[in-house]
Parts: structure tokens; C-alpha cells; sequence
């Protein structure tokens, strides 16, 4: 088949690694994979083993299957000349969700979660395809800890409410009387033009460290420092950071959003209702004081990840496709 991918750029975020790992994979196993942004130059931070294309050239050539998750580009997807076309839901709730269910795509989405609510809301097929994760990239490492800090580790991009990071720095200060031994550890991607630093919008007493920029080979050892991940996202398709940290073994507090799939309540993962503080502190407490439980959650956790790799992604996807691009 030959595929076709639009974004809005190759920047590090979530969604943009999604297509490249699909695109990598595909092309592997024999597919033509296009990634079209409005530049058309290569991502520099991962690598990328199929063709990119400035959308100046969207029209030079026909295509089996297009893809599009950007609502801001759906002007270039309706240019993209293509047997089939299916719009990839990532996140939940956009002012622009009903636009697209109108437009008459095939809907896929990348969580069950996700896929439930459009089919529950808006009474139409959403194809399940959820995330994944790239075990040569995220994996466990053994830590070699020499102090008596418990190391909380975040996405700290703050400037994005969803993301709620927020919430876990007050769900630490809440602990961090009782457990002064506590320290937070935050990282996100390099800063761009059109986003803020987010080291400069910490306000906290909690003792942190910030990893900004750091490359894709040194995610699984930067992972590996803490001793907790937590995520307090909302509005998620597929929590990307919440997969790499059980990937590398690392016990989790979350919510549900975007982690249905792979975070069960008290078996991979504590899950917390609401993504507030008091919730979020109240399961932190419990992993502080219990090793056992630590231990528990982190083993089961990396071994129902391990099940979402970009491989089945891939291989789902391509069946998805044979089965509705023909109808």
C-alpha cells in the first residue's frame, strides 16, 4: 500500500512519534510511507525511514490511504489525493470533533477509551489503535541509587493545563513534610519558537531537577532514575510518558485518561479517580512506605505494556485498512 501521513510539524511531541514508529514499521514490512508537513524536511530527533514531502506537493501524486490526527490541517488533508481517508483520534473533546465525524472519514482512535466515547457520543464506528511503545528506546535499566532521595519523576510540560503537572507538584508538597527525603525530577522537549520554558513557571519548594532536550538514547536512563512516574493528564487519548515509564519498569500513579488500556487499578498501576492532588498524593503515599507494592506494580506493569508495541500497532492497522479502504 502507499500511505500518506500529514502533520503540522516534526517536533517532539507524542502525536508526531506516533507516525514516525507507524511509518518506520510499515515501511519495513514493504508499505510506501509519506509523511507530509509543511516544510517537508526530515525529523532530526528520531530516526525516520520512509519519504517526507512539503504539502506544496500534496497533489503531485495519488495515494491508497491517508492519514490525518491535526484539525488545523484539515485544509491540506482534503487536498491529499487518496482512495481512503481516515482522521486518527488522539485527544478527546475537540471543539472541531463534530466537523470531523460530518466529514465522513473512517475514525480510528488511539485508545479503547477514546474509541468508546466517539462511538457512544456520536453513534459511529471508531477503529481501536492504541499507542505503543518502542522497547529499543524505553526499556528498564538497573538503578545504581546512591542516596536516600525517593525520586518522583513527571512530564513537566507545564504550560499545558491537560497535562496537569500542576497537580503532582502539590501532591508532593503535600507529602513532602511527612517524607523530606522526597525530590522531583521533570523533562520535556527542547523549547521552540511558539512555547514557553517551562523551567521558569516552577514554583515550588520541593528540591527538582529539570532535563530539558535530552536525546532519545538517554530517555530509558533518565526513566530509570526515578523510583515513581506519575501523570495527572486529562482530556488523553494515549499517555504516551505513562507507556515509556512502565516500558522501562517504573511503578505508576495516574489517572484513567489516556492509560485505559494498560493501567488496571491496583494491578499495573494506581489509578486515581480525579487527576487532583489529594488523589494523586494519597496513592504516592502508598508507594512511598511500601516497597513490595513498588516492586508489584512495576513488574506487571512493564509486562502489559510490552503487548503495545509499534509492531502490533502497525499490523492492526494494516488489517483495519484492507478491511475498510475496499468498502
Amino acid at each position: 500500500m502507499k500511505i500518506a501521513a500529514l502533520l503540522p510539524h516534526v517536533e517532539i511531541f507524542g502525536g508526531v512519534r506516533r507516525y514516525i514508529e507507524i511509518g518506520n514499521v510499515l515501511s519495513h514490512r514493504g508499505h510506501e510511507f509519506v509523511l507530509f508537513h509543511p516544510e517537508g524536511n526530515s525529523p532530526e530527533w528520531l530516526a525516520f525511514e520512509g519519504r517526507t514531502e512539503a504539502f506544496s506537493s500534496l497533489t503531485k501524486e495519488s495515494f491508497d490511504i491517508g492519514l490525518c490526527s491535526e484539525y488545523s490541517i484539515l485544509s491540506q488533508f482534503e487536498r491529499l489525493r487518496a482512495r481512503a481517508k481516515y482522521f486518527y483520534f488522539l485527544l478527546e473533546g475537540h471543539k472541531k470533533e463534530k466537523e470531523v465525524i460530518r466529514q465522513g472519514f473512517t475514525l480510528l482512535g488511539n485508545s479503547e477509551g477514546l474509541c468508546r466515547r466517539i462511538e457512544k457520543k456520536y453513534g459511529v464506528r471508531c477503529h481501536k489503535a492504541p499507542g505503543g511503545v518502542n522497547p529499543k528506546i524505553f526499556y528498564p535499566i538497573k538503578k545504581e541509587k546512591k542516596t536516600e532521595e525517593f525520586r518522583i519523576l513527571c512530564y513537566g510540560r507545564l504550560y499545558r493545563k491537560r497535562k496537569g503537572v500542576q497537580q503532582v507538584i502539590r501532591a508532593v508538597e503535600k507529602l513532602y513534610r511527612k517524607f523530606p527525603h522526597l525530590r522531583l525530577l521533570l523533562f520535556d522537549s527542547p523549547v521552540g519558537k511558539e512555547r514557553k520554558d517551562p523551567r521558569r513557571m516552577i514554583r515550588t519548594r520541593i528540591p527538582h531537577e529539570f532535563y530539558l532536550s535530552l536525546p532519545q538514547s538517554k530517555m530509558a536512563w533518565l526513566y530509570s532514575q526515578a523510583d515513581v512516574f506519575v501523570s495527572a493528564e486529562r482530556r488523553a487519548g494515549w499517555s504516551n510518558t505513562t507507556a515509556e515509564a512502565m516500558a522501562c519498569q517504573i511503578p505508576v500513579v495516574c489517572t484513567s485518561s489516556g492509560t485505559r488500556d494498560f493501567a488496571f487499578p491496583n494491578q499495573t498501576a494506581l489509578v486515581a479517580p480525579f487527576p487532583y492532588a489529594p488523589f494523586l498524593a494519597h496513592h504516592l503515599k502508598k508507594l512511598i512506605q511500601d516497597d513490595g507494592l513498588r516492586r508489584r506494580l512495576a513488574l506487571a506493569g512493564h509486562q502489559r505494556i510490552l503487548s503495545f508495541t509499534w509492531d502490533a500497532l502497525a499490523e492492526r492497522m494494516e488489517d483495519i485498512f484492507n478491511r475498510t479502504s475496499l468498502q
